[in-house]
């Protein structure tokens, strides 16, 4: 059975949209003018399931979160100046550049004329809108303040865009660190011990312990390479498959928490998060347990996602986000102060707002002093393997020197 959207008109001449199940066009047909109605146009709907995806789906390659910026506020540009969604959606795809996104678009569109809402037809795209992104849609196509609730959702991507993008500012440096040590050991493991190696066995002179520590990881890794590859594979493997259980999630999700340095910056950036998208939701009218609830689903963090469980029970049960959020440790005195005052002023969501803003400047500062923080570690890492390799191929040296002397 197929589901078909049809544009007809009833007995009296209004014209009235909906859909269908049937097993085909002829027999969707019949069941509209049963119904009473005078079918206009009838168009098969296609759903987006795995199994029915076209090749330009997979050649369109991935939805960035600067495409979903620029189409949001594109949309909410073209519904401000009074242009009806259905046109503002075939404008924008006609102009996006993202071939994957564009296939959406011009799907959305098809099924807006097949009776379909934006926020349903968007819902199917999971992959690329999330839930709250869908929810905002369905809250201003219900109360009539679409662009609004657009112009909202532009703001909220790009401020998610611009924190993504400190984090990742701040780990570029300790990356590049880390890969050039991995390389240049590899280096050293591959290509330079291996040739003073020959040299030691020549002389049979008595070998220090670093030297001894170095021929045996020499050895281990030119002669059980495929071992180690094959068990480094599947630990990867094991950890994807860990990371797809919630308590294999849950656990990293903890880590990252916890880690030293990194784990406050991490968590000050859920928070702006949090505190960002619940003042955006309040604003667009969304019941606040409702908004507690989408936001659980979407943080992106289970630790978070459970302590937002918990203020979302405790409201439930009629206390003050305030006194709920006091009870947990993730949130500092000052933020529950803050949104204890927005409580009895009413003006929440001003001061979530606020607050979001706090929390992203304690990450923009997190993430200026963040090499100050990490750059005495990898000093001290750099140093001990240098060291170690010193020590391990010059005292040998140093040996021979000796004998040839003596």
């Amino acid at each position: 059975m197929a589901v078909y959207y049809y544009k007809a008109r009833d007995r009296t001449g209004k014209p009235v949209t909906g859909q269908v199940e049937a097993s085909s066009m002829e027999a969707a047909g019949g069941q509209i003018d049963s119904s009473g109605y005078i079918p206009i146009s009838i168009k098969e709907h296609t759903t987006q399931s795995s199994a029915q995806l076209n090749l330009s789906d997979f050649l369109g390659g991935k939805v960035k979160p600067e495409d979903i910026i620029m189409f949001t506020f594109q949309i909410s540009t073209l519904i401000g100046a009074g242009i009806p969604i259905l046109t503002g959606l075939k404008t924008v795809a006609r102009q996006s550049k993202n071939r994957k996104l564009k296939n959406i678009l011009v799907r959305a569109a098809d099924d807006i004329e097949g009776g379909s809402t934006l926020s349903d037809s968007l819902a199917r795209h999971s992959g690329v809108f999330p839930e709250m992104y869908v929810n905002m849609i369905r809250a201003g196509e219900t109360s009539g303040t679409l662009q609004e609730i657009f112009m909202r959702l532009g703001k909220m991507t790009e401020h998610e865009a611009e924190t993504r993008e400190k984090i990742e500012a701040a780990l570029r440096y300790p990356k590049m660190v880390g890969i050039a040590l991995i390389l240049a050991f590899s280096v050293v493991i591959t290509f330079v011990v291996p040739r003073f190696v020959a040299i030691f066995e020549r002389f049979k002179i008595a070998l220090p312990i670093p030297t001894r520590m170095l021929i045996a990881l020499n050895t281990l890794i030119q002669d059980y390479w495929a071992p180690l590859l094959t068990g480094v594979a599947l630990l990867i493997i094991f950890c994807k498959m860990a990371m797809n259980t919630k308590k294999g999630r849950y656990c990293w999700h903890y880590l990252k928490l916890k880690t030293p340095v990194l784990g406050p910056l991490f968590l000050k950036a859920t928070l702006s998060r949090f505190t960002y998208m619940m003042g955006i939701l309040n604003k667009s009218g969304l019941p606040i347990i409702e908004n507690l609830k989408i936001i659980s689903s979407s943080i992106g963090n289970d630790i978070i996602s459970e302590a937002i469980n918990k203020i979302r029970e405790k409201v439930r049960e009629g206390r003050g986000l305030a006194s709920t959020m006091e009870n947990i440790n993730l949130f500092t005195p000052l933020v529950v102060q803050m949104v204890s005052i927005g409580e009895a002023s009413g003006e929440l969501d001003e001061v979530l707002l606020k607050v979001s803003h706090y929390y992203d400047m304690e990450v923009e500062h997190g993430t200026k002093h963040i090499s100050t923080y990490l750059e005495p570690v990898l000093t001290l890492v750099l140093g001990i393997m240098v060291l170690f390799f010193a020590l391990a191929i010059f005292l040998p040296m140093w040996n021979l020197t000796q004998i040839a002397r003596g």
